[in-house]
Formats: structure tokens, sequence, C-alpha cells
């Protein structure tokens, strides 16, 4: 009886799907597309555990599917997350043609004792066990520490009668259960690694749609780090701003023990999204009619252990001119530069400006000076004050006044050389 039920829907399905021309598209065409829903929906949480919902946890997963496939150059469609489960398939079978595929993505759930993922296809279809066997592989492939569970006729599933997902989509679907929520060792693999998971889970769909990646080309983007501009080019990906890692180094960012950030290559250089960098108080910013992402320090209220010295200010030029002349109004007539110096000299050695120059305030009594240091010195800092005959150390401009001072707050705060030789400062070996 099912046999001759699946006949009659293939034959009410070819009626309702057939093009204009009459001839159905093949499933090896390369005009496939990939249709994903992501498991409930935005009122429907699913399984709730451990402090998070299957929902949740799946329409994460889904997106970093997303991302992966567009990645490649591969159409996908993404079915909306406020749709009920009837409404899904309704929406589907209207927006699908024949030759696209379906995936739904769950979380399952049982006392939080077992393991592992499986895929469920339509009972006696063994052209659709093949499919959701390839998108198990492929998963498992990825993430080989998450148990198998097989692959399993709808019948097999909680709902004996079947699954609608399987058997009420129009076009080719499986629906595939990534692993148990309840479950802390599964749930902290999934959170952990979910771009694993998306890979391994984009790489079965590409297989199953048949298909074939290719490299998409993704825009340029200029890069300003504050109000200079850097000499390479990012890139555009789904209009996330991506920078080089050479420049997230050169920030003296390490990214070694962050997983979670991810590194793209293209075109031969590693890339890392520009938001990503939040996390080391690194903001970016975009200008869409330069198509320029900013990068600057995040403001900060209140500066943290170990990030007092070494790291980018905040403070743009004319905002430090304005502090200074608040504090007195004649400082900058002798030393009109100051404040672009010690922002330049400052990013040359990944040193805070910001702190650098409130130092300086501090120490000239805001260019006032006053104590043993002259103003013709230029000395900024008190360097060679320490001894009570000193008259301090002389330095013959600005620029290289602040570069010794520079150098002597990275002295302090780093063990990392000077990137801009010679040293000036006389006390440098001495920190």
């Amino acid at each position: 009886m099912r046999k001759l039920l699946a006949r009659l829907f293939k034959a009410i399905y070819r009626i309702i799907f057939r093009p204009k021309n009459g001839k159905l598209r093949r499933r090896d065409q390369p005009m496939a597309r990939i249709l994903i829903s992501a498991g409930h929906d935005l009122k429907d949480p699913g399984v709730v555990a451990l402090g998070t919902t299957e929902s949740r946890e799946m329409i994460l997963t889904r997106n970093e599917i997303v991302k992966e496939l567009e990645l490649r150059g591969v159409d996908c469609i993404v079915v909306p997350d406020s749709l009920s489960r009837r409404d899904t398939i309704r929406w589907i079978n209207t927006n699908a043609v024949p030759g696209d595929v379906a995936l739904e993505i769950h979380g399952n759930a049982f006392n939080g004792s077992l393991r592992g993922a499986q895929a469920f296809y339509i009972y006696g279809n063994d052209e659709r066990q093949l499919d959701a066997q390839l998108l198990l592989n492929a998963l498992l492939q990825e993430i080989p520490e998450l148990p198998s569970r097989g692959v399993q006729p709808d019948i097999h599933s909680p709902n004996r009668r079947g699954l609608s997902f399987c058997r009420q989509v129009a076009v080719s679907s499986v629906l595939m259960q990534l692993c148990f929520i309840d479950n802390p060792q599964d749930l902290e693999l999934l959170q952990n690694q979910r771009e694993k998971f998306a890979k391994g889970i984009a790489q079965g769909l590409i297989q199953w749609s048949g298909q074939t990646p290719k490299t998409p080309e993704f825009p340029t983007i200029n890069i300003f780090i504050k109000q200079q501009k850097y000499d390479e080019k990012g890139i555009l990906i789904n209009s996330n701003a991506f920078i080089p890692v050479d420049l997230v180094e050169m920030l003296g960012i390490s990214l070694t023990d962050r997983e979670d950030i991810r590194q793209i290559s293209y075109g031969n250089v590693v890339y890392v999204k520009a938001v990503d960098l939040q996390d080391f108080n690194i903001a970016a910013s975009w200008e869409n009619q330069t198509k320029t992402v900013i990068l600057n320090s995040l403001p900060r209220t209140l500066l943290e252990d170990g990030d007092q010295i070494m790291g980018m200010g905040n403070a743009t030029e004319s905002q430090l001119k304005s502090f200074l002349e608040k504090n007195n109004e004649d400082g900058l007539k002798q030393f009109p530069d100051l404040p672009r110096l010690y922002i330049e000299e400052a990013e040359n050695e990944l040193v805070n400006h910001d702190v650098a120059f409130c130092q300086m305030c501090l120490e000239t009594d805001y260019l006032r000076f006053g104590g043993k240091v002259k103003p013709e010195q230029n000395n900024f800092c008190g360097l060679g004050t320490v001894e009570a005959s000193a008259a301090g150390a002389t330095f013959p401009d600005p620029k290289t006044g602040v570069k010794a001072h520079i150098e002597h707050l990275k002295a302090y705060a780093s063990t990392d050389m000077i990137n801009e030789p010679p040293i000036v400062d006389p006390r440098f070996d001495y920190v």
C-alpha cells in the first residue's frame, strides 16, 4: 500500500511541477539548489536543556552551513525561521523546483544519557537512503568524535507514521538530528566545533545536490587603522569585512588559541573577519561610500591590567589637542605637531598613545615644564632625571624625543624588540 501511495504521489508531483517545456530537470543538472531549514521555529523552542534550546542551536548551525555554502559559491535558500512545521513544508513546495534538495536539521533528547547523530529518509526509497547516508558520512568525517546512530527510515522515528518533512516535501528531502541537546558532551561538541559541523554538512549537501563549487570573487576593500591607510587590501564576504591575518599579527594579536575565530584563505592570503577582533579591544566600523573598514581601539572607561601600555590608543589627534589646550592654552604653540607625533610613534611600536600622551602631560605639567627639564631638550617624560644632579636627556627635535618616550614605555611593558630602529632611548637597555 505504501509503495502504491508513493507512486501516486510521484505522479502528482510530476504533473504539478512539470515546466512549460514539458521536461523535468534532471538531478545531475548544475541548476540544482539547496533548501535548508532549522528545526522548529521562533515560537517553538523544541528541546530545552542545559541552558539552551534546540531552536537556537539549530539556527546558529544553519547560519554557519549557509556561510560555508556561500563561501564555496553554492546556491542555497534559507527557509524563514518564523514558519511552523506545516508552513515550512508549504513554503518549500512553493519555492522549490524539480531537482532541488531540502534538508532540515534538528537536535535530539533522551534524559541526557544518549549521544550521536542520525539521519532519516522516507521509508521505501533506496535513493533517499543513500542521500541520508552521504550526509551523515560527510558530517562524521569532520567530527569523528561524534557517535553515529546511523540512517533510519522515517517510520523508525518517534513518529511511527513517518516524518512530514521526509514525506510531504515535494523535492528530495532528508531530516538530520545532529546531536543530543540534553547531553553535555554532545552539546559542548556542537557549540565549540559548530564550524566543523557546518563544513561537514555543507560538503554532503554539495555532493547530494550535484552542484560544482566555484571559487567566488570577493570585492576588495580599503583598510584604515585609525586615520592612516594600510597598504594591503581586505575583502568583503557576505557583507562582512575581512582583513589579512598579517595585519592582525602586526597589531600584536595572536590567534593561535582562538579556534572560534575563523580564518579564510583566498588568493593565497589568509583573512579574518574584522568584527571578530572585538575581544582584543579592536572596533571595526564601515564606510560604505569608500568601501573602507576602519579599525580603532574600543572605547574604555577603565584601562585593564596588562593592556595599559601596549595596545592601540583611542583618542584622535584633534581630541589630544583639545585635551591639552583645555589644561594649557599655550601648550601647543611651541610643539604644534606633538599629538600627531605621539600617535605615529606609538603605532610604530604598538604602544597605547593615550597612555603615553597622558604621561607626557603629567611629566611636563601640560608642556609648561618648570622642573629640571627645559622645553628645548625635547624630553617629554623626564628621561635621565633619576639622579638629583642630572639635567635630563636632550634630543635634537620633538620627533626624536617622542620616539624615546615610546621606546621607554615599550621597554617596561613588553619584551619585544623595537620595530623602528635605531633606539634613541638612552636608558632602554637598563629597564
